[in-house]
């Protein structure tokens, strides 16, 4: 990959990920949030984006959960399987009603 080693593009695309992020928690006062897909396959976002999330809140949000910014914004578990995995957990209610 071309842009793998260029360090200004991660930090472009972690800025306007936390970005996003501050107005989904602003809006949202989402529990947990989950990143995952092709771009989040880049391990090195995850603490750039939690300290930009932090520095961008700059305080005006306490919860605990923004306490730990490790465990608030997280990748996804499921190996980008998340969509079929909920299809079948879908079907699989569906049959036991």
């Amino acid at each position: 990959m071309e842009l793998v080693d260029r360090p200004e593009v991660w930090e472009m695309e972690s800025y306007y990920i936390a970005q996003a992020l501050v107005d989904y928690i602003v809006l949202l006062s989402p529990q947990k949030i989950i990143l995952g897909g092709g771009v989040m396959h880049q391990e090195q976002l995850f603490p750039m984006i939690r300290q930009k999330v932090k520095a961008m809140l700059n305080g005006y949000i306490k919860t605990k959960e923004l306490e730990d910014m490790d465990n608030y914004i997280v990748p996804a578990s499921l190996h980008d399987d998340q969509g079929i995995m909920g299809c079948i957990k879908l079907g699989l209610n569906a049959l036991q009603a």
